[in-house]
């Protein structure tokens, strides 16, 4: 009976030294994973903030003015005043 109750306690203390390991394995990988998706997030938010510079100087009206040069629409257009019936009647 001593026998089997201290080969129980050695194989329950083998189990559970190898259930620590197998944690401590599985949590470096956890980790591992972890740190890698935190780079992913790095970069993805600097191109983030890129694309976002670039769509402000889309947007901006220095762009929209410098685009206008380029495609010679540098004339102005004539404002329509409706003080004149002649719009309304035709």
């Amino acid at each position: 009976m001593k026998n089997l109750s201290k080969f129980s306690l050695w194989a329950i203390f083998l189990i559970l030294v190898s259930a620590n390991v197998y944690v401590f394995i599985h949590s470096i990988k956890l980790s591992d994973k972890i740190n890698h998706y935190e780079t992913d997030i790095r970069t993805l938010h600097r191109e983030n903030l890129i694309l976002e510079n670039k769509i402000y100087d889309v947007n901006s009206l220095k762009y929209a003015s410098s685009m206008a040069a380029q495609l010679d629409f540098t004339q102005k257009a004539q404002p329509v005043f409706l003080d004149n019936l002649q719009y309304a009647r035709n």
